[in-house]
């Protein structure tokens, strides 16, 4: 097996195309894996989405000042 490195931020079409790569078998074990976090957070609501996504940012060691460095506009 060989191993690719990619720049970060990956981009939906780089993990579609990882994806592709998969062997039949594992792609339906994610499409499934995918589809069950899914029907799980149907009922959740935006925000929740966000606090939810700011929160595994922040175990991750996203801080504030990196934030803002990420999302400084550099045109």
């Amino acid at each position: 097996m060989t191993q690719k490195t990619y720049q970060l931020p990956i981009t939906f079409e780089q993990i579609l195309n990882l994806v592709l790569e998969l062997p039949a078998q594992e792609q339906e074990q994610l499409i499934q894996a995918i589809k069950n976090h899914s029907l799980e957070n149907k009922n959740e609501d935006l925000v929740s989405v966000f606090d939810r996504i700011g929160k595994n940012a922040q175990a991750k060691g996203l801080t504030e000042e990196i934030l803002e460095e990420l999302l400084a506009d550099e045109s």
